[in-house]
């Protein structure tokens, strides 16, 4: 009876194994079913391991158990040692998966130190973990002695490493870019004559989407032994420098100022840094200006520096500004014409189609030549604004102007578009109140200006100019109250 007892109790016991196997499968089954169940609700990638372990490699475990212990296989059999590798395989790709979703799995957060891991490094642990799960397998189950094969490796990875020099240069070089990380994805960067955007960074090569849509793939070590310029960092703001050249008779106070609010005026341009203008060099015909002007998105610093040169020109025609080009001139002083001379022969033929759009008579025309002007605005520029005094009418003489009012949640409501012979302003200038309407320039725009003294003398001498300025300021009344009937 004692001999029989202590057969049942051996480790050896068949019944020991089956009672042991019946007992405790179900039991590691409903524990993992549990995990998988709960962990399943936050991540299902996470799961997916779980769900591995539950479905193969426990039943695996079980099933070489059995055939060893219970119905008596050899360990050093082909099918073990087969069952066994599948075994480890299966550990191997689902430790690996386990690991990259707990400590490598950024969730979105490009703040943690999870989601800024390099992909690159990834690469090498899942390799690393390959390799040595590959040598535990050979070790443990098939018997393999590690020593030679070490040796062996030693000498194949000394034939090889001179064969693959470049490669491995570019590896080793990604990995200290990687390290160092002078850019990331969806960086602006510039290495010598490469310009573009980092859209994917690999253990090789950096690939570079550059402004003309074309990919650029550079090896990590080309990179390396170039030099990195950074656009993107260490913040996204960036300082634009450009210049432009204006004559020696613009002073130079007054042209700095006018290309600061340019600068302020053109969308994608920064308010805080402000724009600076400096006077750069003197040079043979003119005074060349460096402006500086910051962006915040550097994919569009091409087309916020287009705007801003563009807006330049209206700028300066507007303030009687000249931007001189290289010429040979011959002066004559009993011919030649000043600067005023030319605005005034500008603004007189302007003043001639004025009794057209205005009920003046046209002998009254050279009378405003004192108190008017000719201006230019480029499109989507701004003339009046609303709510702030303009003392100014304005008389469009080419192109087409938009007027809104923003309301009270800030959007934008068009009243109507003017056209040539149109003018707007009147409400400011004919009852001394703020702009009721914003005017926008919808195209480019040649106005004549009347200076507010020079209208209260033009409707003294014209009566019927102000029946005309009523209707106007009647007719923009109804329609701005009819919109906000509408919108209310």
């Amino acid at each position: 009876m004692e001999g029989f007892f202590n057969s049942v109790i051996s480790l050896d016991s068949i019944w020991y194994w089956g009672v042991g196997l019946m007992l405790l499968f179900p039991l590691v089954v409903l524990l993992l079913n549990e995990v998988n169940y709960k962990v399943q609700k936050k991540d299902r990638e996470l799961a997916k391991p779980i769900h591995t372990f539950k479905n193969y490699i426990v039943p695996l475990i079980v099933l070489v158990v059995l055939l060893i212990k219970v119905l008596d296989f050899r360990r050093d059999g082909l099918s073990i040692k087969v069952l066994e590798t599948i075994i480890w395989v299966l550990v191997i790709n689902a430790s690996i998966s386990l690991v990259n979703n707990l400590f490598f799995k950024g969730g979105g957060d490009n703040e943690s130190w999870r989601g800024n891991v390099p992909q690159l490094f990834l690469d090498i642990f899942r390799v690393f973990f390959v390799l040595f799960g590959g040598a535990v397998v050979l070790s443990s189950v098939w018997g393999v002695e590690l020593g030679g094969l070490a040796t062996a490796l030693g000498l194949g990875s000394f034939v090889l490493g001179l064969a693959l020099q470049d490669t491995l240069g570019n590896l080793f070089s990604g990995i200290a870019l990687v390290y160092e990380r002078p850019f990331k994805v969806g960086d602006w960067i510039k290495v010598e004559e490469v310009f573009g955007e980092v859209i994917e960074m690999n253990w090789r090569a950096v690939r570079i989407r550059t402004r003309e849509g074309e990919l650029l793939v550079m090896p990590h070590l080309m990179i390396g032994q170039g030099l990195i310029t950074n656009y993107s960092m260490p913040t996204r703001v960036h300082v634009i420098k450009t210049y432009v050249s204006f004559s020696y008779v613009d002073p130079p106070n007054k042209v700095k100022e006018t290309l600061r609010k340019t600068c302020l005026d053109t969308p994608g341009v920064l308010d805080a840094p402000e724009p600076e203008v400096k006077t750069d060099e003197y040079g043979d015909s003119s005074i060349r200006y460096e402006i500086e002007f910051a962006i915040e998105d550097f994919a569009y610093h091409e087309e916020i520096t287009d705007e801003v040169k563009t807006r330049i020109w209206y700028s300066a025609k507007r303030h009687q500004l000249t931007i001189p080009f290289p010429q040979l001139t011959i002066h004559q002083a009993a011919s030649q014409k000043t600067v005023a001379e030319s605005q005034n022969e500008l603004l007189t033929e302007s003043l001639k189609y004025l009794p057209e759009y205005l009920a003046i008579e046209k002998e009254n025309t050279n009378e405003l030549i004192d108190g008017s002007k000719v201006d230019y605005f480029a499109a989507n520029e701004i003339i009046i604004k609303q709510g702030e005094p303009s003392g100014k009418l304005y008389v469009i003489v080419e192109g087409a102007a938009e007027l809104f009012v923003n309301n009270i949640e800030g959007n934008e409501i068009s009243i109507n578009t003017l056209g040539k012979g149109d003018f707007f302003g009147e409400v400011a200038l004919y009852t001394s109140r703020k702009n009721s309407m914003t005017a926008r320039a919808k195209t480019d725009c040649k106005v004549v200006t009347i200076l507010p003294r020079e209208v209260i003398d033009m409707v003294g001498r014209n009566p019927r100019l102000a029946t005309q300025l009523d209707e106007a300021m009647d007719t923009r009344r109804k329609a701005l109250s009819n919109l906000e009937e509408i919108n209310s």
